[in-house]
């Protein structure tokens, strides 16, 4: 049993004529989608491809153009996940597994106004049959790529969902193969969201929809039927103490995975348990069924006009607008608490008291479904045994 560095290590000396594409393969090409790969992959206006070993090569002379070949995961990164992603990268291009696939069609858009971040690539491998891998890029680091995860809770379509469907049209219109779907994250939910909703006559091409711990959708707001219809396709990935993966509604089959991480860390899907060509199996946490049922309950209780107010709000305190990044480093977090303070009491009076009442309602929730499960537990253990 090991981790997706570990597969690469044991399989990836075997073609795809060798042992087919499983879904441990999609997970890999949807994280190597997380990629800065503009001006290295051809992009959506051209015809042209580029195997992953030269895309590789490029990739590493361009962002590291001093390095010597002893690369390894830098720890002090701004992202270690980032970090991992590219070490991943350079292993697979060593692979004869997936050294030979083509990249083509690369599309990033970010856009600060509308509140977008969205990205795309696709995949072809041409043996043992022809096939295409379209992956959607999950949330970066920047603010405004977290904000439009959160808007999901209040609006029916979010900016890169449109992005996601028009990729689709524009790419399986050009090719005849059969393809599979797929995301890490929001791209799971891209992911889903565009191969439900794009046209029927072509959807005998699509094979299968994979998210790999992407939110579901809020059905109060969003329609469910265009998911309907083709449900039985879709495939949802969650770690056993999944946060991401279990926000909002669900669509389609959940599969729980082992990971080597705990908590918040285990949505880097990186660290998901592999066996062989397979996951390994895992089971839901109670911590994590009990951050389930306290979100879904919280938001019932508020109005999507009160979730957009306080969204926006919360948002533009963090600087989405700005063009922002998450500080992952905890000096540089102190150092914007003032700035957030200063936006914060420039709010006017309501929009200040909707902040703390969300807050407050969120926590008191939480205290509220912990406490009715404790309840529960200890009237199972003084439940009498049955005569």
């Amino acid at each position: 049993m090991g981790k997706i560095m570990d597969y690469l290590q044991w399989r990836g000396d075997l073609t795809f004529s060798q042992d087919p594409l499983n879904d441990v393969d999609t997970l890999i090409l949807a994280l190597l989608s997380y990629l800065p790969l503009k001006d290295i992959v051809p992009g959506i206006e051209s015809y042209k491809t580029i195997s992953l070993k030269e895309a590789a090569q490029q990739y590493f002379l361009k962002f590291f153009p001093i390095e010597d070949k002893s690369f390894t995961i830098n720890a002090t990164a701004s992202s270690l996940f980032d970090s991992e992603v590219q070490a991943l990268f350079r292993k697979a291009a060593s692979c004869p597994r997936f050294e030979e696939i083509r990249l083509s069609l690369f599309e990033e858009n970010v856009d600060y106004v509308i509140g977008r971040q969205f990205a795309a690539v696709t995949y072809t491998i041409k043996k043992p049959e022809y096939k295409k891998v379209i992956a959607f890029r999950g949330t970066d680091s920047s603010v405004v790529g977290w904000k439009e995860d959160f808007e999901l809770a209040y609006m029916e379509r979010i900016p890169a969902q449109e992005s996601a469907c028009k990729y689709l049209e524009r790419t399986i219109g050009i090719f005849s193969s059969k393809f599979i779907v797929c995301g890490h994250s929001k791209g799971g939910n891209l992911a889903m969201y565009a191969g439900s909703h794009f046209d029927a006559a072509r959807h005998n091409k699509l094979i299968k929809i994979i998210n790999f711990d992407g939110p579901g959708f809020d059905f109060s707001i969003a329609q469910r039927d265009p998911f309907q219809q083709y449900e039985h396709k879709i495939i949802n990935y969650i770690p056993g103490e999944s946060m991401v993966g279990l926000l909002l509604d669900s669509v389609g089959k959940r599969l729980v995975v082992s990971s080597a991480s705990r908590f918040v860390f285990q949505h880097n899907a990186l660290n998901w348990e592999v066996e062989r060509a397979q996951f390994v199996q895992g089971s839901l946490s109670n911590i994590a069924l009990l951050l389930e049922h306290t979100l879904k309950t919280w938001l019932k209780k508020i109005s999507i006009s009160e979730r957009e107010m306080f969204l926006e709000a919360l948002f533009e305190i963090l600087g989405a607008s700005e063009g922002n990044a998450i500080k992952l480093d905890a000096q540089e977090n102190l150092q914007q608490l003032k700035i957030v303070h200063q936006k914060y009491s420039k709010l006017d009076k309501e929009t200040r008291a909707l902040l703390t009442q969300v807050f407050e309602s969120l926590t008191a929730e939480a205290r509220e479904t912990l406490s009715e499960t404790i309840k529960e537990k200890i009237s199972q253990i003084k439940r009498p045994a049955a005569n």
